[in-house]
């Protein structure tokens, strides 16, 4: 959509395609994605359609200017490609011979074609000057391990001579520690004149720093009389101390510095202040998530039947306390001399249970206490797998102890070799070792 409004303001009536693709492309750098180049060759195409609209009336469909701008596109990339052999480039019968065909199983002229290859082999494809152009040439000519300079958001403010301080106390020869100092809007680089030459300048990079939260002290001392002083606003540590040489380069330096600082400082208030809203929002809504999502646990809500949580239970003989979770009965109401209705549990609340609903025993034992799973995916359980497994050990009936000898005990189960006794009467340990089993 971007795009489309963007092509509407320019004016390409009377151009050739190349020439109208090179004024559009000098608007912005091309993306390495072809996905994005497509998108832009087609808004161009559908602009270049509206303007030309006599010469794409003589073309079969509209589609023939999509896909020869997409392939001058190709052409400027295989012809100017530095680390490309120039045998491999791409001549104009190969050029001619690629677009075959394009305009709906037609052709297009030949000498259309070969105007497009010579102007584009003559001149490349470059997109316009902007502020960041300039902050390339700059880091072009900066040696060492230095930032990343180039970046959509910078552009370079001003450029100054200084001298740096090591003591303000004491005496240096007049250009000792010179350093060229480059201020960007958000960085400020200082470097050192490493080679002078008479077509271009080397310097080396000596330090940076960010202009968020930098303070800027003008000072006079009898040995440096234009001093500039950069400190931290957090802690005040002292990040860099100068000489100008004369009180214009000074003030002028100081004034463009301080502005820099202050824009750099309320865009960074802008920045904390929509991170702050963005996390009142996201916050805001996880806990709204949060109350939806903790509203079902994925187990059934029972309402708790005060009349039956009694001080203490009976199942079979044992005496059992109410469990913590159960409160105290309520004092009866002078208004009311009937009992409150007890709730009861439906058969489908609990249908994927354990406990048999008929059987009354493993109901009381249920009432105080509720199930837990060891896989159970509700978080919410506070309930222990082994505290419930010993209340239901608890609360199951005794049975008598089986009286057949041990070695019966899965005879039925698993049938196996009969142990033979000795003439004594004793089990025969000759046959191997007797395995231990486990009480169930």
């Amino acid at each position: 959509m971007i795009s489309r409004c963007f092509v509407n303001e320019l004016d390409l009536s009377g151009m050739a395609v190349d020439v109208a693709l090179r004024r559009y492309q000098a608007h912005f750098r091309l993306p390495g994605e072809a996905q994005k180049i497509e998108r832009l060759v087609e808004a161009f195409a559908r602009r270049y359609c509206v303007c030309n609209t006599d010469f794409v009336q003589r073309l079969r469909t509209q589609d023939t200017i999509f896909v020869l701008a997409f392939a001058i596109i190709m052409l400027n990339t295989d012809l100017h490609t530095p680390n490309l052999k120039p045998e491999a480039r791409m001549s104009l019968d190969d050029f001619v011979r690629n677009l075959r065909g394009i305009d709906d199983c037609g052709d297009i002229d030949r000498d259309m074609l070969a105007g497009i290859y010579d102007r584009v082999k003559a001149s490349e494809f470059r997109p316009g000057s902007d502020h960041v152009t300039q902050v390339m040439k700059v880091q072009a000519t900066i040696v060492g391990k230095k930032p990343h300079l180039a970046l959509p958001h910078r552009r370079l403010v001003c450029y100054c001579r200084l001298y740096e301080i090591p003591d303000i106390h004491k005496k240096e020869r007049p250009g000792v520690h010179q350093r060229e100092v480059f201020l960007f809007n958000d960085l400020l680089v200082i470097t050192k004149i490493f080679s002078k030459k008479k077509s271009s300048v080397t310097y080396t990079f000596r330090q940076s720093f960010p202009l968020c939260g930098m303070l800027v002290n003008l000072f006079s001392v009898p040995h440096y009389p234009f001093g500039i002083r950069l400190s931290r606003r957090v802690d005040g540590r002292r990040l860099a101390t100068f000489n100008a040489r004369n009180e214009h380069d000074r003030c002028k330096f100081a004034e463009d510095l301080r502005e820099s600082i202050a824009e750099m400082d309320e865009m960074e208030a802008m920045r904390i202040e929509a991170e702050l809203n963005r996390g009142k929002g996201r916050n805001t809504g996880n806990a709204a998530r949060n109350v939806m999502e903790n509203r079902d646990s994925g187990v059934a809500d029972v309402e708790i039947d005060h009349q039956q949580c009694m001080d203490h239970v009976h199942v079979h003989g044992v005496v059992v306390p109410p469990p913590p979770s159960c409160p105290a009965p309520a004092a009866p109401s002078r208004l009311s001399q009937n009992p409150p209705p007890t709730s009861i549990i439906k058969r489908n609340v609990l249908s994927n249970s354990l406990v048999d609903i008929n059987d009354p025993v493993a109901l009381a034992a249920e009432r105080l206490q509720r199930r837990g799973s060891v896989g159970s995916l509700d978080s919410g359980m506070s309930v222990s797998f082994q505290h419930g497994s010993r209340t239901a050990l608890a609360s199951s009936p005794r049975h008598p102890p089986d009286q057949r000898s041990p070695g019966r005990l899965f005879g039925g189960i698993f049938p196996g070799r009969q142990r033979k006794l000795s003439a004594s009467g004793v089990l025969d340990t000759k046959q191997g070792p007797v395995a231990k089993s486990t009480e169930v």
